[in-house]
């Protein structure tokens, strides 16, 4: 997402008050509403707050197999967990809280979860700021309850962005992204810390109180200069391929913090899908404050120079070489947390797709507010189609089960669950 927390929870007011008078017409404040036949969409679970990630995981409890769903309370700072995968269960029950706006989850095979969350502005490596961290999370007793929880790792500089979504590769090592501290790379929040901000970080799991200012960027960082990165997933096809979307600049107008970006202008860039490698020994950097993508203004996705000068002058010009994006989800759209169909139940023209949730604008013309199916060619990396899947308030996050069904946080305080009619 675009906002930090206290954007965040003043955004979870207007939306309560939107979503409160407006009509149930599809779209924002309304309905969700499916874009493709042959789909139903249902309520799932009501969370009551403000969910901001999603991850199935192992049933903790004694005796019990199956899989649970967590979810993340952005405004509560609660764990939240659902038991029945059915959908017509109990509501959901917490399974962890103390935490400070969480809006990563994720599930390791032994049921230990993985939090990100902020840190109110201290004194730390990176001068004072607020700093992210990750959180490993344990329910020792089988209970289904969370009674441990310690810092895996610590010091990520945050600021106008967080610490957000986490995934595991291939390799058990965690993969954590840090979105960057400003709007346009030096208006709008506190300063860059390159290459730690706008970046995917590497780290073990069985990291304790381990400091980000410690590790060498040669081991510890996959990819770096993009703005903010919200969720990453691993190709199916590809499992050392990482899929990374990338919320773009509000307004990179000098002196203009796109708070309230009415007129979302050509200067401003697109929301981007970007892939990268993690086992080519290279640290893939994006250009970003330097760099900008944006579709309408270029005619492409090939790079232009930051409009404002400033960014310039303290990171200096744009390469053109950087890598480019895979695919453009246009302007203002938010596009936040993403998954891919690996199972056969949606048949084999949805199988290894990469689905997208678009939070969407708050202020200005309607942008997102949609979950987005995006097709990739056989290679599993070049973006063939792309489409609006479903239509919704405000989605943060998407997750599959292992039945296959699709599972969308929607973050005026519901979620719904997705599947293939019989």
């Amino acid at each position: 997402m675009r906002r930090t927390r206290t954007e965040l929870l003043l955004a979870t007011a207007l939306i309560a008050s939107a979503v409160a008078g407006a009509p149930a017409q599809g779209g924002p404040s309304g309905l969700p509403r499916l874009l493709e036949p042959g789909f139903y969409v249902v309520p799932y679970a009501a969370t009551g707050g403000t969910p901001s990630s999603l991850a199935f995981g192992p049933d903790t409890r004694k005796d019990e197999k199956g899989e649970r769903l967590y979810v993340t309370d952005n405004a509560s700072g609660d764990v939240l967990v659902v038991d029945d995968i059915s959908g017509a269960g109990s509501p959901p029950q917490v399974f962890a809280s103390g935490f400070r706006g969480p809006l990563g989850v994720v599930a390791a095979r032994d049921g230990s979860l993985y939090v990100a969350d902020a840190e109110q502005a201290r004194e730390g490596p990176f001068g004072f700021r607020p700093y992210g961290r990750v959180w490993r999370v344990l329910d020792q007793n089988g209970d289904g309850v969370a009674d441990e929880q310690y810092v895996v790792l610590k010091d990520l500089p945050n600021g106008r962005h967080n610490t957000n979504g986490m995934a595991f590769g291939p390799d058990g090592m965690l993969y954590v992204t840090n979105g960057n501290s400003t709007d346009d790379g030096v208006e709008g929040g506190e300063s860059e810390v390159v290459p730690w901000s706008g970046s995917v970080i590497r780290v073990s799991p069985k990291a304790k109180g381990l400091s980000l200012a410690v590790l060498s960027p040669r081991k510890a960082l996959i990819a770096t200069g993009w703005r903010n990165v919200y969720d990453l997933a691993f190709s199916p096809v590809d499992p050392k391929t990482l899929f990374v979307p990338m919320n773009g600049v509000d307004d990179a107008r000098k002196g203009s913090t796109g708070e309230n970006p009415v007129d979302p202008g050509l200067e401003d860039s697109d929301d981007a899908l970007f892939a990268t490698k993690i086992d080519d020994n290279r640290i893939d950097d994006f250009g970003f404050p330097s760099c900008l993508f944006n579709e309408a203004k270029a005619g492409n996705l090939k790079p232009f120079e930051n409009p404002n000068p400033d960014v310039i002058s303290k990171f200096g010009p744009c390469r053109k070489s950087v890598g480019r994006p895979v695919s453009s989800f246009g302007l203002h759209t938010s596009s936040n947390g993403l998954a891919f169909q690996t199972t056969k139940a949606w048949g084999p023209d949805h199988r290894h797709d990469l689905f997208v949730a678009e939070w969407g604008s708050l202020f200005g013309p309607p942008m997102g507010h949609d979950v987005v199916r995006v097709q990739l060619d056989k290679s599993g990396r070049r973006v063939t189609e792309q489409s609006v899947f479903l239509h919704l308030d405000f989605p943060l996050d998407v997750t599959f089960d292992r039945a296959g069904a699709l599972y969308v946080a929607d973050f005026s305080g519901q979620i719904f669950k997705v599947d293939r009619a019989p």
